[in-house]
């Protein structure tokens, strides 16, 4: 009797054991993840490099790295599959969605947003040493500047303030200017040994290189008038206007007017809904450690990451933000 009912036993577990949930394992599409960032020194390097360390430890089958871009390439990045996550400035993203820029003369339709503000604008500032006869950007004719390192938004955004006072690049140096593209570092060490005489940095928080600058030499930051930013902001759809900040490397005693862009978060559409929404999810729920590291990001907030949005979002991002209440 014993060995009939073990045996009914068994026959009703196997009948069973299909209506049971069969939970297998997620695994990441992709081993490696590129993240476009921008050149040494930069907010985005610094937060990008951050990242890519985060990633791997919480999903230890995908290794990470960045790509060294800007506000400009990081979208042609992602459209070519060069990079799978990137920062990018607007109005970039949906101009190479669009394809209807000089940047992006076909559409790059795979771009996809995370995050349509990350909060803190991105302004641009010139700066020069403290005993420098430069005082406005008229100032810099036939100077030796650098408007800022290949590939960036805020170098675009310069060249469009200089066109605005009647010094497009080329101009420039048909009148005797030096323009030579580098990064914060390096532009920052080349203005402190006087190898340049005004460079333009992204200036919406202090950062390091230029502190050293300005407690070894020096500095002043110069702003733009109200008339040029409107203008600039005629001739490139997409920006904003505001200021940089007072208070900025213990030099600026007021509010400084600059136009600025806002900064994205974008991601190749071929990436699969679930490595998103754990992406998305993972970036959120560590971003004061990248706060810590990239102070230029330190007004992300999760509630404001749909704002602004002109491209569609990714469904894994989607899926995050009506997770946290966020999405409309």
């Amino acid at each position: 009797m014993m060995i009939k009912t073990l045996a009914l036993a068994l026959v009703l577990v196997f009948a069973l054991a299909p209506l049971a949930p069969v939970t297998a394992q997620w695994k990441p599409e992709i081993k490696f993840l590129k993240i476009g960032v921008s050149s040494a020194g930069g907010d985005w390097f610094r937060a990008g490099a951050k990242f890519s360390t985060i990633v791997p430890a919480a999903l230890p089958e995908i290794a990470a790295s960045t790509v060294i871009g800007g506000g400009v390439v990081n979208v042609t990045r992602i459209g070519k599959g060069e990079a799978q996550i990137a920062f990018a400035l607007t109005p970039y993203p949906e101009q190479g969605y669009k394809g209807e820029s000089k940047h992006y003369p076909t559409p790059l339709k795979n771009v996809r947003l995370i995050a349509s503000n990350l909060g803190r604008t991105v302004v641009v500032a010139m700066v020069v040493l403290k005993d420098s006869p430069i005082k406005s950007i008229q100032d810099i004719k036939g100077k030796r500047i650098v408007p800022g390192d290949r590939g960036w938004g805020t170098t675009e955004l310069v060249e469009a303030l200089m066109a605005g006072v009647g010094m497009p690049p080329e101009k420039f140096k048909a009148e005797g200017g030096t323009i030579s593209y580098t990064s914060i570092t390096d532009r920052s060490k080349a203005l402190q040994d006087k190898n340049v005489d005004a460079i333009f940095v992204p200036a919406q928080v202090n950062y390091p290189d230029l502190m050293a600058v300005q407690q070894a030499a020096g500095l002043r930051v110069i702003g733009f008038p109200n008339d040029l930013v409107d203008k600039t902001l005629a001739t490139m759809p997409g920006l904003v206007k505001s200021k940089i900040p007072k208070g900025l490397y213990g030099v600026v005693n007021e509010d400084l007017g600059s136009p600025g862009f806002l900064q994205q978060l974008i991601v190749d559409a071929g990436l699969s809904d679930e490595l998103v929404y754990r992406l998305t999810k993972l970036w959120w729920e560590r971003i004061k450690e990248i706060h810590e590291i990239a102070p230029g990001l330190d007004q992300a907030d999760v509630k404001m990451a749909m704002e602004h949005a002109t491209i569609p979002f990714h469904p894994g991002a989607v899926r995050y933000y009506k997770e946290v209440g966020v999405a409309r």
